[in-house]
C-alpha cells in the first residue's frame, strides 16, 4: 500500500513536470535540444549556459513579473553551474570590477607623477627663461626621488616656439652636469599641461578673509563663580 502512494506521488510529480508550461519550454533533462542555436551538453551550449548570469530570474505569470525588480531573464544556469557560482563567491565576478578599479589607480597614479615632475613656467626665469633656484633644486629632487618610478620630467610648453627651446636647453645642461657627477640622466619632453595649484597670493587672501571673518570665543560665567546651571 505504502509503496502503491509512493508510485503514484511520484507518477503525479513527474507528470506535472511535463505539464507545466515552463517546465515543457525547458525540455525534459536528458533530452538533448537545441538552445540558442546550440546542441544540448554539447561544448558550445556549456559555454553559453556557463556565461549565463547568476542569481533568480524574472518571469511573467499571472500577469505579473514575478520578482517586480529588475532580473534576468536569460535560461538559468545548470545546477553544477549554480553549485559553482555559490561555492566560489563571489569570484570570479568581481574580478572586473577589481581590474576596472586597478585601470583608474594606475592612472590616477601616473597623472600624480607626471605633476610632480613637471617644471612649470614658474620654474624658468621671466627674462632669460633659464632654470631659477627653484627650478634646479626641483630637477635634482626628480632625479633622487621618482626615478624609478617615473624616469622622466617634463617641461610646460609656451605658445613660443624659442622659449620652448631656451627652457629644454637649459634643463638639458642642468640635467648633463648633475649627470656627470651622479651618472642618473633624465629623459626631458615638452608637455602642454598648466598648474594645478593655486597661486599663493590667492590663497594669502582666502586666509587672511578667514581669520578676519571669525567669531572671537566668549565663554559664560557667572558672577559670584558659581555654577549658574546647579540647583
Amino acid at each position: 500500500m505504502r509503496l502503491s502512494c509512493v508510485t503514484i506521488l511520484l507518477f503525479a510529480f513527474f507528470s506535472g513536470m511535463i505539464i507545466v508550461p515552463d517546465t515543457a519550454h525547458a525540455g525534459w533533462p536528458w533530452r538533448k535540444q537545441s538552445v540558442n542555436g546550440t546542441k544540448k551538453y554539447s561544448p558550445e551550449w556549456w559555454e553559453y549556459t556557463g556565461s549565463l548570469p547568476v542569481g533568480s530570474r524574472q518571469v511573467y505569470r499571472h500577469g505579473k513579473l514575478w520578482p517586480p525588480r529588475p532580473r534576468p531573464t536569460d535560461p538559468q544556469q545548470t545546477f553544477a553551474q549554480q553549485f559553482h557560482a555559490a561555492h566560489f563567491w563571489p569570484t570570479p565576478y568581481v574580478e572586473n570590477d577589481r581590474n576596472i578599479i586597478k585601470v583608474f589607480e594606475a592612472a590616477q597614479i601616473n597623472q600624480g607623477w607626471k605633476n610632480a615632475t613637471t617644471l612649470y613656467g614658474y620654474h624658468f626665469n621671466k627674462e632669460t627663461h633659464d632654470l631659477t633656484k627653484p627650478g634646479r633644486e626641483h630637477v635634482l629632487w626628480v632625479m633622487q626621488n621618482p626615478t624609478r618610478h617615473h624616469p622622466q620630467i617634463h617641461v610646460q610648453a609656451s605658445t613660443e616656439r624659442n622659449i620652448n627651446t631656451i627652457r629644454l636647453a637649459s634643463v638639458n645642461n642642468y640635467i648633463a652636469e648633475i649627470s656627470s657627477q651622479t651618472g642618473r640622466s633624465l629623459h626631458v619632453m615638452l608637455d602642454v599641461t598648466s598648474p594645478i595649484t593655486r597661486p599663493a597670493v590667492e590663497v594669502e587672501l582666502y586666509q587672511k578673509a578667514w581669520l578676519d571673518g571669525m567669531i572671537a570665543p566668549h565663554i559664560s560665567t557667572s558672577s559670584d563663580g558659581g555654577d549658574s546651571g546647579g540647583n
